[in-house]
This record gives structure tokens, sequence and C-alpha cells, in this order.
């Protein structure tokens, strides 16, 4: 009887227009049954916000030492505007394309004042990217393989987080990812292992499982999983946890924070969104384990160290890794910076994946955007 009133309390509460045509006391309600409130939260001050995010962004480069500085600020100085197609993750509205009510056009004002900050700081990374190139090369180290990979052999062994952001659409990509698990747990068959990933809607069913908790393989066959991330149940037979990211519920409720109704794009704000929610997940899942290792399995936008409010912190325990096909694209400045080198476009008859990857002490980690990056051959 419990579980059918859960249910029948979720579905009442996802028709449209009914939370808004109710009172204070049904979302007070709403909000002690599922555990967060149902209403999306628009930021007030948009100054402090923008402030937050210069904060967040300068931290991200970790370069703020006073050994770094010399380095880092004349470069930073420029700026040009130059419009390539990196500038796609960070979108304004389209004056074309006017807002259908008054929340799509408060998603307007929050979200092109975010790509606004967004675009000068790719540029930025733009900037500094095309006068060190040279440099930059020096400390970047590629690979051709001849043979199978071992992956898990280029992440350090202390290293806690393992960030693994892939491009999505490519068998390869989910294939390298379950090698990479394996390998890991054959090199440290100590070590717990627990995968939170974007690709298992959490809190979907049984009901009785929490956010933030371990599916079993029972559960994982009725949840909203893609058949293409079928592949996650040999993890959890191995004894590895696996742990969903994407809160069907949150989902629901913050659509219109998402993916607003006037353009079915992630944006900015919506990636802010769907990423802080993570987030918290992540870090509920660290304070019950603390020795864990992570892996972190998502679209690569979400844990690059220069996409926006990446998951991603430099940090000596972080370690991430890019899964791309064919090339390394233009979506971020690094992938402009670099298209002109024989590195960034995968011979299509190539058996394995160029590998990159920089060497310990680079300044040029963060700004890239990834510790490691595998760039497949899509036959």
């Amino acid at each position: 009887m419990r579980h059918f009133l859960f249910v029948f309390l979720i579905l009442l509460a996802s028709m449209p227009g009914y939370a808004a045509a109710n009172s204070p006391g049904w979302k007070e309600a709403l909000s002690r049954i599922l555990g967060r409130s149902a209403e999306p939260k628009i930021a007030v001050s948009t100054t402090a916000l923008e402030r937050s995010v210069q904060t967040q962004l300068y931290a991200a480069q970790g370069v703020n030492s006073a050994a770094n500085a010399s380095f880092w600020k004349p470069s930073l100085a420029g700026h040009t505007d130059l419009r390539l197609s990196y500038q796609s993750m960070a979108v304004s509205s389209s004056s074309n394309t006017p807002p259908a009510n008054e929340e799509d056009s408060r998603f307007n004002n929050m979200n092109d004042r975010l790509a606004k900050l967004w675009r000068s700081v790719t540029a930025r990374d733009l900037s500094l990217m095309q006068k060190r190139k040279t440099d930059m090369l020096s400390f970047l180290d590629i690979r051709y393989p001849t043979q199978p990979i071992n992956y898990a052999a280029l992440i350090p062994p202390t290293v806690k987080t393992i960030q693994v952001g892939e491009e999505h659409g490519f068998s390869s990509l989910r294939r390298a990812f379950e090698t990479m698990v394996f390998q890991y747990q054959e090199m440290y068959p100590d070590r717990k292992i627990i995968i939170l990933t974007e690709f298992v809607f959490d809190r979907t069913l049984p009901l009785s499982e929490k956010t933030g908790e371990p599916v079993s393989l029972l559960s994982l066959k009725y949840r909203r999983v893609s058949s293409d991330f079928r592949f996650l149940g040999r993890f959890v037979k191995r004894g590895i946890e696996v742990v969903g990211l994407e809160d069907e519920r949150y989902f629901r409720s913050h659509q219109k924070l998402i993916t607003p109704s006037f353009r079915q794009v992630e944006s900015v704000y919506g990636m802010k969104q769907r990423n802080d929610h993570w987030r918290r997940i992540i870090e509920e899942v660290r304070q019950r384990e603390p020795d864990a290792i992570f892996f972190i399995y998502t679209g690569n936008m979400h844990v690059h160290y220069r996409a926006p409010f990446s998951l991603a912190r430099a940090s000596s325990q972080i370690f991430v890794i890019q899964l791309l096909a064919n090339d390394l694209g233009k979506d971020l400045p690094f992938g402009a910076v670099m298209q002109q080198e024989p590195f960034a476009r995968v011979s299509s008859d190539a058996a394995y994946p160029t590998v990159l990857s920089w060497k310990k002490v680079s300044p040029y980690r963060v700004v890239s955007g990834f510790d490691a990056c595998f760039i497949f051959p899509t036959k």
C-alpha cells in the first residue's frame, strides 16, 4: 500500500500544471516524500553567481599559485574573438526565437550570462594555446600503439577518482571503458571499485532503492538503461558497484532548466544544473566510501577540465580520461588549435587508438582538458 501511494503521488506530481495549481502545503508534502524540492530553483543574484563562477573557473585552472603566476598571466591577458565551433558549448538564446513564457525568459537571461562568461574563458584558453603551441607539444606524449593497450597502466596508483568521458554512440569506446575497469581491477584486486554513471537512471525501480545506492542485477534490468549500456551488468557480476547519477524525478522536475522549450539542445545553465546534482550524489557516496576508487563515467563534456561547470577539478586525486571517435574535434580550444597536427585524426585503417597524455610536470594538463585522451578509429 505504501508503494502504491508513493507511485500515485509521483504520477500526480508529474501531471502538467499540477504543482503550480496547488498550495505550498502540497509542495512541502511532496518534498518530504521525494527528499528534495520538486520546484526548479532560479538563482536570484546574478552578480553573486557570476562572482562564484569566476572563482570556480580560476580555481579549476589550478594555476594561481605564485610559482605559476609568471607563466600564465601574460598569456591570459590576450584575447581573440575567433568564431570557432568550440563556442557551440556556450550558446546564447536566439533573438529569432522569443521565449514562450516568463520561465523561459528567466532561463534565457541566466543562460546568456553564463554563456558569455564561458565564451570569454574559452577565448582566453584559445589565445594561450595558440601562443604556446610549440611548448605544449614538447610536453605532450603521443603514441600510436601496435598492440592492445593497458589503459589502467596510465592511471597513477595514488589517484582515487578516475573521470572518464565518452563521445556518445560508439561501441568501441564503451568496450574500452569496460576493458579499462577490468584491467584496473586486475592490477589492484584489493581495492573497492565504484562506477558512478550517467547511463543508469537512478532512483527509478525498484522503489526501495535510494539515490546513491548501488544497483543490483535485477534492478538494472528494469531501469531506464539504453541497450548500449547493458554491459554495465558485467561489472556488478564481478563485484564492482554501479551507481546511477541521472535521477528520473529530478530530471523531470528541472526539465525547463535542462532542455528549455524554445531550444531542444543542451545549455550552459542546464549543464550546470545536471552536474551540480550529480556532484551531490558523488559526494554522498564518497562520504560513505572514503577509501573506494571511483570511476565517473559520463559524456565527455561533463568530465572535461575546461567544459562549463565540469565535474573535473585539478587535483592529485583526480585523473581525467577522454574517449573520442576519429578525431579531437573542435568543440574545445585544444582540439581547435591541434587540428592540423597528424595525431588530431586517427587513421581509418588503424587497429588501435592514438594515445595522448601529459608528462607528469605539465602546466598544460588542465587547460587541455584531460590527463589522457584516446582517439579511436571507427570502421
